[in-house]
């Protein structure tokens, strides 16, 4: 640092006649203190959580491009497309043999379900749709039947123990056998 205060008073004692001097402030240029007429620096709110909320976008933006990009990369160039070519005798092709992207074909054969399955799973849906349908169907004819007929009006189920059924069925027998 002495060296260079050195250098700015021999830049100045060079430039003896000239008004204007190298590396040092003019005097007219001093700082004025304002205490209270000015506000030196503007309050405002603060920015922390927006720049925090940028911070952690870009994070977890990268975090998931970056190896995103990678894996399209490689699959791309160490994969590559899949080609047209015959089937040999007697193989038959599995679902996720018939797309063309390395992605594609691989996220058919792991992640989505093979299009037989979604078909049967669909089945499934209409079968138990069809099942309830008619539960609705046969509830409502037994209601109809029992306003027709002003039946008991309830539908009451009383379970029946096998221990009774067993001696009611010996005592039929008995009084047929007589």
């Amino acid at each position: 640092m002495a060296a260079w205060s050195s250098i700015l008073r021999s830049a100045n004692q060079k430039l003896n006649g000239l008004t204007v001097l190298l590396f040092k402030k003019s005097p007219v240029n001093n700082q004025i203190r304002c205490m209270s007429e000015h506000r030196v620096m503007n309050i405002q709110g603060s920015r922390w959580q927006w720049d925090k909320t940028k911070d952690m976008l870009h994070f977890y933006f990268m975090l998931g491009i970056i190896p995103s990009l990678i894996v399209v990369f490689c699959s791309y160039v160490f994969v590559g497309p899949a080609t047209l070519e015959p089937i040999p005798e007697g193989y038959v092709p599995k679902h996720w043999e018939y797309y063309r992207n390395p992605i594609t074909r691989f996220m058919a054969r792991y992640i989505n379900n093979s299009p037989q399955q979604e078909y049967e799973k669909y089945l499934n849906v209409l079968y138990l749709e069809n099942e309830c349908m008619k539960t609705r169907m046969l509830q409502k004819r037994i209601e109809d039947l029992i306003n027709e007929r002003h039946d008991y009006r309830y539908f009451i189920h009383t379970p029946v123990s096998a221990k009774f059924l067993y001696q009611a069925r010996q005592l039929a027998e008995q009084r047929n056998r007589m």
